[in-house]
């Protein structure tokens, strides 16, 4: 839990996300981040001067520096304040996040920002992941490749409560609906595909209900609420939770390290039940405040087991959530209104975190144009990584009613 500063607390002032790329050419790393950076500190109305602090989550097998925190900070300009660098796959950048909000709620800090950085450029680096994961240990992975782990995760789910793969067709679908009506997403144009196209029991079928690879930069811009209020800025509080499963596949069965790990399968995502708890909690929000949850849904399933595991759905209930609509614009929670993972596209470090902060950004004030949630108050984001290993959950919220 955080030590923090009676009555200071973390807003989001700003955020951006790079173009929906699928490959990247010609473009370095730095000038990637440099371009988003300075255009979240504009939507802040904030400059390079300003920033006290910072933090950059990544997740790459390209970028030659093995200290990249001092050379991100040098080609920002941001020398010599401190930069952080954490590499914890797709949900690093809620612990970027995380860190930043600890160190302005201290009060050491006012201002910083959040970085994330994926620019592999290749069009699907999903194909090229091995059974190595991200590590060298082969019993991660078990010789299964991220692929397997996924498949195998979605079958336990189907298995355990009885749907097959109409629930996950009507899942992707509806993604598609929401990037049709955002720029920034992949699929933001071309016809939507129909059920029938995303049930195939092909290998397209199968591709076209998972996630899709994407280039992305991303940052958020955290600030103490102070700063918000010189700024005349209505203030965006944000609060950040996270927790660990073990990284082995075996241990997601009957876990004794934990209690509510005991019982839990790949059906069930118990560190994300802690993660939202520990957000809420600390956010003074129960899940009946959500008016709209961003989740990373690698696969349709995983964006009902998230549902499941925050609590805005019972376990098992996910599916028929689903089928019932309610994930829609008018649905009782809108989710993934950006196209998610398997529209907007995974983006590993670099936004599979903050693009789905940024969404709620734009969401709860009133940015997100066709498919704007009405009266929006109170977002959620997760994302994990290393296959649920890390958890990440924030929230986001205007001011007090």
């Amino acid at each position: 839990m955080h030590n923090s500063t009676p009555g200071r607390r973390t807003v989001l002032l700003g955020s951006a996300v790079s173009p929906p790329e699928r490959s990247v050419l010609g473009v370095g790393y730095r000038e990637y981040l440099t371009r988003v950076t300075t255009e979240a500190l504009l939507v802040s109305g904030l400059g390079l001067a300003d920033v006290e602090i910072g933090a950059i989550s990544y997740n790459e097998r390209n970028v030659p520096e093995g200290a990249l925190a001092p050379v991100v900070c040098d080609a920002l300009g941001l020398v010599p304040r401190p930069f952080i660098s954490i590499s914890q796959a797709c949900a690093g950048g809620g612990v970027c996040a995380d860190i930043i909000s600890a160190y302005i709620e201290s009060g050491r800090y006012r201002i910083g920002i959040v970085l994330g950085l994926n620019k592999p450029d290749n069009f699907d680096f999903r194909d090229a992941m091995g059974p190595i994961g991200n590590w060298t240990d082969v019993d991660y992975m078990l010789g299964f490749t991220h692929e397997n782990y996924g498949y195998l995760r979605s079958e336990a789910y189907k298995q355990q409560y009885g749907y097959d793969d109409r629930v996950a067709a009507r899942w992707a679908r509806q993604c598609h609906w929401y990037a049709r009506r955002n720029p920034l997403a992949l699929y933001s144009q071309g016809p939507l595909p129909t059920e029938e196209e995303l049930l195939s029991s092909t290998p397209a079928g199968y591709r076209a209900r998972t996630a899709t690879g994407r280039n992305l930069a991303s940052c958020l811009v955290l600030a103490s609420e102070d700063v918000a209020e010189e700024l005349g800025r209505e203030p965006l509080f944000f609060t950040v939770g996270y927790a660990h499963r073990p990284c082995y596949i075996g241990n997601h069965y009957y876990y004794t390290g934990h209690p509510l790990y005991r019982e839990a399968d790949m059906s069930r995502q118990p560190a994300l039940a802690l993660a939202a708890r520990d957000a809420f909690e600390r956010a003074r929000i129960t899940v009946d405040d959500i008016d709209l949850a961003q989740v990373h849904d690698l696969s349709s399933y995983d964006g009902m087991m998230a549902l499941e595991a925050m609590g805005v759905v019972a376990p098992g209930q996910g599916g028929r959530f689903v089928l019932e609509g309610q994930t829609a614009i008018d649905g009782a929670c809108p989710t993934n209104t950006d196209g998610g993972a398997i529209a907007f596209g995974h983006s590993s470090a670099g936004g599979d975190f903050a693009s789905k902060v940024h969404e709620n950004f734009l969401q709860l004030t009133g940015r997100a144009g066709e498919r704007q949630v009405p009266s929006a108050r109170t977002a959620v984001a997760q994302a994990y990584g290393t296959h649920h290993s890390l958890d990440v959950v924030s929230v986001l919220r205007r001011q007090d009613t």
